[in-house]
């Protein structure tokens, strides 16, 4: 009988033009718990970045047709966007062109498995942590009944009951409101 989990495998994205790196990277991510697919250049993830969701891109900078760093540019227009983690043989400087906003990790090739795996995990971690903390902008309701209280809202229904909330006309909110003093207050002392 298969064991079936009960929590989603954050969905991963693996960015680059060597196959047996993505190979290894997809095992690594597998192994630590991801949904992982793989793209062969940046055009072909961005093809997949419109297809799905991705938590998590690991983006090699040099690759063909549309490096990393294009990539990573076109990456921060999306949203929702995933968390960019830079695999990248370069060294530092050539990197500090990369919007620090953009760029969660970079993970220097050749790789320490173990820690590829532990920043996966670690970014992973983040990423829920700060789900948990953000109240969803939107949320869909599958019910026969439901009170909904948002400032936008699209209801698909053959019943629907719209009620708003009561407005005050101009005249009502004076009333309601204290009005502003004209004149300064009556002192406590006797005028002679």
């Amino acid at each position: 009988m298969a064991k079936t989990e009960s929590r989603r495998k954050p969905p991963l994205l693996i960015v680059d033009d060597d196959k047996a790196v993505r190979r290894l990277l997809a095992r690594v991510a597998e192994r630590a718990g991801f949904d992982v697919d793989t793209a062969k250049d940046g055009v072909q993830a961005l093809e997949m970045l419109g297809q799905k969701q991705y938590d998590i891109a690991i983006i090699d900078l040099m690759m063909p047709r549309l490096s990393g760093y294009d990539l990573v540019q076109k990456i921060s227009t999306l949203t929702p966007r995933p968390v960019v983690i830079v695999a990248t043989a370069l060294m530092n400087g050539d990197i500090a062109s990369l919007d620090d906003s953009m760029v969660r990790r970079v993970i220097k090739k050749p790789f320490d498995i173990n820690a590829v795996a532990t920043a996966l995990i670690e970014t992973a971690r983040d990423i829920a942590e700060q789900r948990e903390a953000t109240p969803p902008s939107s949320v869909t309701i599958v019910s026969d009944a439901a009170t909904v209280i948002a400032d936008k809202a699209t209801v698909v229904s053959p019943d629907v009951t719209l009620t708003q909330p009561p407005q005050q006309d101009a005249k009502a909110a004076e009333a309601a409101e204290p009005a502003e003093p004209t004149e300064p207050p009556p002192s406590s002392e006797k005028i002679q």
